[in-house]
């Protein structure tokens, strides 16, 4: 199932508001790429690989023969360089690299800061290396990001416009992730949630995924 918009040679940074299910589609996406014989590399700054691995066997089916196209990395407290050189030294044995999530990359790389338009130009440095370097590799990497508790929808999507003013080549696919009322429909199903390509200020609707049913597949 594609649910994230990735593709050869282009960095996709995947935002929104915290718990909508980022971390799960993304491994669940990952599971996927197992399953069709594809090398992974998932940089994981917030949970431990014994969480994901438990994710990907119990609950997405993953085979143990599966798991050795597979590279999880604990990132906490990797920088930016030294996480671009693991990717290169994979150069030809990797087809997806994984990265959540932008914020604690941030922090690892710049230490943290109060003030809001240096974290933004280090954001941005951050996503134009990362864009360079899936055009270098000619893979998709795919970048999760919090857009914070703000419920204004606007403000992020200019927030996630922002993000990639540095990347020349135009090697980038935005997208936000929200409930039902992110695309002004009302629904009953909490757990549904949509994926929204942002291009500009111009909104389309990717897709949509139930996070319990991709538990209960």
């Amino acid at each position: 199932m594609d649910i994230i918009k990735s593709q050869k040679g282009y960095l996709t940074i995947l935002t929104g508001k915290t718990d909508m299910g980022k971390s799960t589609i993304t491994i669940y996406e990952c599971s996927e790429l197992l399953k069709s014989g594809q090398k992974v590399i998932f940089f994981s700054y917030e949970y431990c690989q014994s969480i994901i691995y438990n994710k990907l066997i119990s609950h997405f089916k993953i085979g143990w023969g599966q798991l050795f196209n597979l590279n999880i990395i604990d990132a906490n407290g990797l920088n930016l360089q030294s996480l671009v050189n693991i990717v290169r030294n994979k150069k030809g044995n990797v087809d997806s690299v994984y990265i959540d999530y932008l914020d604690l990359l941030r922090i690892s790389t710049y230490g943290d800061v109060n003030d809001p338009n240096r974290e933004q130009e280090q954001i941005q440095n951050i996503i134009k290396e990362l864009a360079s370097l899936a055009k270098e590799m000619d893979i998709p990497i795919v970048l999760l990001s919090q857009s914070g508790s703000s419920s204004n929808f606007e403000r992020a999507v200019t927030h996630l416009n922002n993000m990639g003013e540095k990347v020349e080549d135009g090697n980038l696919i935005k997208m936000f992730i929200g409930k039902g009322e992110v695309i002004n429909e009302r629904i009953d199903y909490s757990n549904v949630v949509h994926v929204i390509l942002v291009d500009g200020y111009n909104l389309k609707h990717y897709s949509s995924i139930n996070i319990q049913e991709i538990y209960n597949d």
